[in-house]
């Protein structure tokens, strides 16, 4: 089965605003997903986050022309107000990841990749930074393979 990943908002950032030292590996994890060898999700919060940080960074038509690159490679999930009301009863300290969190979780998506991985200690999914997840042995075999 293939593996699903859901991107968070710092992996897309780094990209797009070519953020060293993270930049390849967020890079290469997004091109793997554009190829197949990975399901990608991310939210629709996440999106309106990017757009307003991009278009604050950069202009927007360059934000305008991410959003449009990121929903021909990723799937968006909506997030509703049972995602508001789990992240506002749940233990994570930020609310905003905690959204982020549950929208994976109810999509059944193993796969958090994030660099900020102090937020998601102790949850019920792989949270991993891009460079993590690359060096896992499986996806390591999964990328060799194809």
């Amino acid at each position: 089965m293939i593996e699903k990943l859901f991107i968070d908002t710092d992996i897309i950032l780094d990209l797009v605003l070519k953020r060293e030292p993270f930049f390849h590996d967020s890079q290469r994890v997004l091109s793997l997903i554009e190829r197949n060898y990975f399901l990608g999700f991310t939210s629709s919060l996440i999106l309106a986050n990017c757009y307003y940080i991009i278009n604050s960074n950069r202009d927007k038509k360059t934000a305008l022309k991410t959003i449009s690159k990121l929903r021909s490679i990723l799937n968006i999930l909506p997030f509703t107000d049972k995602e508001i009301g789990e992240s506002l009863n749940s233990n994570i300290t930020d609310f905003e990841d905690g959204i982020q969190y549950f929208i994976a979780l109810n999509n059944k998506i193993n796969n958090l990749i994030t660099r900020n991985i102090s937020d998601y200690k102790g949850l019920d999914i792989n949270v991993l930074t891009p460079k993590d997840f690359l060096n896992l042995k499986k996806i390591k075999k999964i990328i060799e393979s194809k």
